[in-house]
């Protein structure tokens, strides 16, 4: 287990992945700005995001490596949604909490199906 550490691809897709995951944030901060009745540019990155992690698994991999948990993990954001949903309720917008809730569940979910066929459908 430990000589898997000591091996150049380790390092490598190490670097890779970190320097995606740091993209990836990046790209996120700069979507966080986009508000509306909602925060649009959190879904759409956690939708991205998912496409992404869904067209990753038809591969295998370094490049789904850094795909997958590089860059689409920098850019979707768990917390960033559950705290904007959880402020929602605070403030008593029931009908915004409750839509981020659920689009942030469904629309991700969908978007790694169809990431799932686009990968599988291109990469035969």
């Amino acid at each position: 287990m430990l000589s898997a550490f000591s091996t150049p691809a380790f390092w490598l897709t190490l670097l890779g992945i970190a320097l995606l995951g740091g993209l990836g944030s990046a790209v996120r901060l700069l979507m966080s700005s986009w508000h509306g009745k909602l925060p649009w540019g959190i879904l759409t990155g956690n939708v991205v995001a998912s496409v992404i992690v869904g067209f990753a698994f038809t591969g295998q991999g370094f490049w789904t490596a850094l795909a997958a948990t590089g860059f689409a993990g920098g850019l979707s954001t768990f917390s960033s949604w559950a705290a904007q949903t959880v402020h929602y309720m605070s403030q008593n917008n029931r009908v915004q909490g409750y839509l981020n809730f659920l689009l942030n569940l469904v629309l991700p979910a969908c978007a790694v199906v169809a990431g799932m066929y686009l990968g599988s459908s291109l990469l035969k």
